[in-house]
Parts: C-alpha cells; sequence; structure tokens
C-alpha cells in the first residue's frame, strides 16, 4: 500500500522539481550586453591570430562572477577587458603586417630566382666575359652540355617555382576554411573514458567529469546545460536544465569539469543528458551546437 501512495506521489514530486527548476531558470539573468560585447570583440581578435589568452582568462572570471550573483564585482573585470582592447586591435594589425611582409617577400624571392634562372645564358655569359677575358673561346657543337641549360631541366625548376607560390599563397587562405567543429563527451569516475555506472544507488551523487573541445578557429562561449530525465526524452530538452556550466575555450583548447549526477529518491530508469550550447561569436546569440552527451542508468534501493 506505502508503495502504490509514492508512486501516486512521484508525478507531483517531479512536477513540483520541475516548478523550482523553472522559478531558478527565471530568476537567472542573461549575461550583462557588455559582457557579451567583449567577448564578441575578443572573438574576433582570436580569430585573427591574436593572442587572447589573458583576456579570455579574465572573461571566464566575469562569468563565473556573474553566473554567482556577483554581477558588480564582474564590472571591473569587464571594463579591464573592454580598455585592453584598442591594444590587442594594434597588436593584431602587427600581426596581419608582418605576414603580409612575409607573403611578399617570399613571392620577391621566387620572382627573382624564375627571373635569374631565366636569363642565366646572359648572366653566365656576362661573368665569363668579366672573369675570363682573356682566356681563348672555341666553338662547341651548338647545343648545351650541361644540365644548366637544358630545357627540360628549365621547365621542371619553373613547375617547382610556380607549385611555390601557390602553396605560400594558400597556406594563409587554406587555414581560415578548415573544418569547424564543438565536441562534448562524459568521462568516467576516474576522468577517462569508461567505467560509466550502469546502476547508481537512490540518493547517491557518483562523479563524473564533462569534456567539451573547440575547434571553431576562434574563441567560443559554451553553455552545457544537464538534465536527468527519463530515457525517452530528445535533445533538445525545453525544460529548464538541472545544472549549467559555461566557459570560453580558446580554439584547440578543452575543458574537463567535474559532474555529479543529480541524486534521485526513487528508483526507476533514467537518463543523465548534457546538451552543448554556445553564444554565437557572429550575433551573440546562444545556439543549439546539435552536440550532446547522454548516460543511461537505473537508480536501486540498496
Amino acid at each position: 500500500m506505502m508503495k502504490a501512495n509514492t508512486l501516486m506521489l512521484l508525478p507531483l514530486i517531479i512536477a513540483a522539481v520541475m516548478a523550482i527548476a523553472l522559478i531558478v531558470h527565471a530568476a537567472s539573468q542573461p549575461p550583462p550586453p557588455s559582457l557579451l560585447s567583449a567577448y564578441g570583440e575578443v572573438a574576433r581578435l582570436g580569430a585573427g591570430g591574436a593572442n587572447v589568452t589573458l583576456l579570455v582568462n579574465e572573461l571566464n572570471q566575469a562569468i563565473n562572477l556573474t553566473s554567482e550573483g556577483e554581477a558588480s564585482n564582474a564590472s571591473p573585470l569587464i571594463n579591464e577587458v573592454l580598455a585592453q582592447l584598442p591594444g590587442a586591435r594594434a597588436s593584431l594589425n602587427g600581426i596581419l603586417a608582418s605576414k603580409v611582409i612575409a607573403l611578399a617577400a617570399a613571392a620577391a624571392v621566387i620572382a627573382a630566382a624564375a627571373l635569374i634562372y631565366a636569363k642565366r645564358r646572359e648572366i653566365i655569359g656576362e661573368l665569363w666575359l668579366r672573369l675570363r677575358s682573356g682566356d681563348s673561346v672555341r666553338a662547341g657543337p651548338g647545343k648545351p652540355t650541361t644540365l644548366l641549360f637544358n630545357e627540360e631541366v628549365a621547365s621542371i625548376v619553373l613547375a617547382i617555382l610556380i607549385i611555390l607560390v601557390v602553396f605560400i599563397t594558400a597556406q594563409s587562405v587554406v587555414s581560415n576554411y578548415s573544418t569547424r567543429f564543438s565536441a562534448i563527451g562524459l568521462l568516467g569516475p576516474g576522468g577517462k573514458l569508461g567505467g560509466y555506472p550502469s546502476t547508481i544507488p537512490v540518493n547517491s551523487s557518483p562523479r563524473l567529469y564533462l569534456y567539451v573541445y573547440n575547434h571553431m578557429g576562434e574563441p567560443v562561449w559554451y553553455v552545457v546545460d544537464v538534465y536527468l530525465i527519463n530515457a525517452s526524452s530528445q535533445p533538445p530538452v525545453t525544460a529548464p536544465p538541472l545544472l549549467t556550466y559555461e566557459r570560453i575555450l580558446l580554439n584547440n583548447q578543452s575543458w574537463i569539469a567535474p559532474l555529479s549526477i543529480p541524486s534521485v529518491g526513487e528508483p526507476g530508469s533514467y537518463k543523465l543528458l548534457a546538451e552543448l550550447w554556445m553564444y554565437s561569436p557572429s550575433n551573440l546569440t546562444l545556439t543549439y551546437t546539435g552536440e550532446y552527451v547522454q548516460l543511461y542508468f537505473n537508480a536501486t534501493v540498496s
């Protein structure tokens, strides 16, 4: 009889938990406009090749303070980042100018080498006359006797020079169009792949680890929403998350964060779901990446 009453109360308990979560979610405020604006500028500078590591660290501190309800303490950090942006832009302009100069120098060297090779007969003849003008000259067979004057060799050298020019020029272009992606994973209790629990005692919270990786070519502000839902639900979930993690990652940077599975008070089949969202650097809106990770488990009575 007691078990039947508990089962009847289960929907009410779930509804109460969701109502509390909804209140908490509704009370949470979006990031301050100044924080989003600073993030967008830093992301653009990072995409251009500027070193924004220190700026990202300060923004992450501001994000942590804001999420903890200490927006007033986050404001000085945001203002400091905004004050450093002009210097970062100047540094980026210097980097871009250095790249242009390097490309121009490489192209000039290759062009000079091609011109020298094309004029090799005249140049060698002129040097010969200047250095060996007192020597006698005798008639030859009328054909080049060294590889230096071989037309096939000239064609090969010219082809190599063209390939070098195309390769050097393409490097700066291709690097901006590499495959971009974000990834999220779930690591076991030891912080490594494997060892995931399939059975968890009720009212317990075993620790796992979230893994997030950025390969978007620029710094990205990631938001991970964690849910504890029934096994049939599919992402993206419309209900408010039980837990939320936020962090800006540099390009090619990964992040591992401890995650304790929210405890459940009733036996049954559950699913731990973590969705990966991001603030788009282009329009600063929270966007679902389509990436998620999930873990099925059974809650049992010890």
